[in-house]
């Protein structure tokens, strides 16, 4: 594996005014991170099942709810389109793991619920996505756990903040000579 963290050049700031070279650093390290941790549950999730990431947690978030769903309920919770959603469905339908029903006092709303099939599934796969949960995080303690999502929060609730914001015009850059 190459080396943990991913630094950038002491160069860095000098090659981009106005960088900074940290904050490069942290980015870089995130995403590196989380594809790292996806990868990991992914690898481990697909000990279980084939099913793509995005039909599993459908099935988790239905298994969880433990009550039909409106589509866009749980679209929203997994922070995608509806028109995900409906081909998401559309899939899982065929493959006989939700029903889509009627809502009993809404005419225009659809419920979905999961099936006993993708309900023993979500079963099976879920104590193998919080082991491997666990196993990332050994390395933490509890405290440091805390303090690692206080953080994760804090840079989130920055991102929130940022998408309201008008972005800056960026300054043009000079080519550097090779």
């Amino acid at each position: 594996m190459s080396d943990v963290p991913i630094r950038v050049d002491k160069t860095f700031t000098a090659e981009f005014p106005g960088a900074s070279r940290s904050a490069t650093e942290a980015g870089a390290n995130l995403v590196h991170t989380a594809t790292l941790f996806l990868d990991e549950l992914n690898r481990r999730r697909a000990t279980v099942t084939s099913l793509s990431p995005s039909a599993c947690q459908v099935l988790a978030v239905l298994d969880g709810a433990g009550e039909p769903l409106p589509s866009n309920t749980i679209a929203e919770r997994l922070l995608i389109t509806t028109a995900s959603m409906t081909s998401l469905l559309d899939t899982r339908e065929r493959k006989g793991m939700v029903r889509r029903s009627p809502h009993p006092t809404d005419r225009r709303k659809i419920l979905v619920s999961i099936t006993p099939q993708a309900s023993a599934i979500v079963d099976e796969m879920l104590p193998v996505i919080h082991g491997a949960q666990a196993a990332v995080f050994a390395p933490l303690t509890a405290a440091e756990r805390r303090t690692f999502i206080a953080l994760l929060a804090r840079v989130q609730t920055r991102l929130g903040e940022l998408v309201d914001a008008d972005l800056p015009t960026p300054a043009p850059r000079e080519k550097r000579a090779r």
